[in-house]
């Protein structure tokens, strides 16, 4: 079987040899070869080869026409996905633009709505310039007030001229009663038939602390009256008498004269201060609106005048209860308008404390004043000395 094999194989490659051979001669009756039939062999590879032409060609157009639709579909695509592309990067650039010229135009209104409230003036601004002024003011009018007491109470310690220690320290003591009697007269007074018995509001009022100290402001003269004379019988109710004629020429006067001078320093000092506290309260300034509204709102009557501590008080309270602050507060537009309502209570408070070493200075004094009295009462009393001659030895 091995042998055959490849005999066969070259049968085959002779008769195939032979059918091309033949088909470019002329054609001639079928012959045989070998004793076989070749035309039907030739026939058949004849057709199976056109078919197998057919087939390729068939195969190859398709392929070639395939091929074509695949590029020109592929090439419509990648164009059209180019195309997308593009327009994409154009919408995407078109979308930046707008929105930077959105965040231009909102950055600008912000801009100008910063500025704007910046440079707003808030109603409060304008209702604490109003009230500093008027506390100001105030202040200022109350040291005259004080300055004025302070001349008048002085002349009456150093028992000067026309005042009642002038003629000696009875008439002294009595015009002191006599005003007393005539103003303040309590219960015991008038049950021994000195003085008649003064109205409840009146009564031993120049004892009380609260004539001074409680009102805001002193309503009327009555009241300024009261004030003062609490005053003057808490520091000096009764001034020394005068040193005068032989009491200032002889040498005991004379050495007595550097004592009184250091007791009227001393009592002009006290009075300084009660003074000062006394002057607080003394109707000195108008009230502003807001301020006249606060009093209205704490139950306060309300008057058109004022006290430098009435509107410092109405100022304080105002921004610390008052509702319309707050709410003005609450609304402000920027943090500007917060910060200067920040520093306007730092100024108030920088006010209040220089008011307060004002009065710590007057203290101060005081102070030094009882110790410098310690100081002399501790001090060793000198004994009798012979006065030295002065003849030449």
């Amino acid at each position: 079987m091995m042998g055959r094999t490849p005999w066969r194989g070259r049968l085959i490659v002779i008769v195939i040899i032979s059918f091309m051979a033949g088909s470019m001669a002329a054609p001639r009756p079928a012959y045989a070869l070998f004793g076989l039939d070749v035309g039907p062999i030739v026939a058949a590879i004849t057709t199976m080869q056109g078919a197998m032409n057919t087939v390729i060609t068939t195969t190859r157009t398709v392929l070639n026409e395939t091929l074509g639709l695949i590029n020109m579909s592929l090439g419509s695509g990648f164009t059209q996905i180019s195309n997308y592309l593009k327009a994409q990067i154009g919408a995407q650039e078109q979308i930046a633009d707008a929105n930077n010229m959105v965040q231009a135009r909102l950055a600008r209104d912000v801009r100008n709505a910063t500025i704007r409230d910046n440079h707003a003036v808030n109603r409060q601004d304008c209702l604490n310039l109003e009230g500093g002024q008027s506390t100001v003011v105030a202040a200022h009018n109350a040291m005259e007030v004080a300055a004025a007491l302070d001349g008048a109470k002085d002349s009456r310690t150093r028992a000067a001229r026309d005042t009642p220690s002038w003629a000696g320290a009875g008439q002294a003591s009595q015009a002191n009663n006599t005003h007393h009697f005539s103003k303040y007269c309590d219960d015991a007074e008038a049950e021994a038939g000195i003085c008649s018995l003064a109205t409840s509001d009146l009564k031993a009022a120049d004892q009380s602390a609260s004539s001074l100290l409680t009102p805001p402001v002193y309503a009327d003269q009555t009241a300024i009256d009261k004030a003062n004379d609490f005053e003057t019988t808490l520091i000096q109710p009764v001034a020394p008498a005068a040193l005068r004629g032989s009491a200032l020429t002889t040498t005991e006067g004379q050495q007595a004269l550097p004592g009184r001078r250091s007791y009227s320093a001393a009592i002009s000092l006290a009075h300084k201060i009660g003074d000062d506290v006394l002057s607080w309260h003394a109707g000195t300034v108008t009230l502003s609106a807001a301020q006249k509204a606060e009093a209205q709102r704490e139950g306060i009557t309300q008057t058109d005048t004022g006290s430098q501590f009435e509107a410092t008080e109405l100022e304080v309270n105002r921004k610390y209860s008052g509702t319309d602050w707050q709410a003005d507060l609450q609304a402000m537009p920027s943090e500007k308008s917060v910060l200067v309502q920040i520093a306007l209570l730092d100024a108030q408070r920088n006010w209040l404390l220089w008011q307060q070493l004002k009065l710590d200075h007057s203290r101060a004094l005081a102070e030094a004043t009882r110790l410098s009295i310690a100081a002399e009462q501790r001090r060793p009393r000198a004994s009798p000395m012979p006065v030295p001659s002065t003849s030449n030895n």
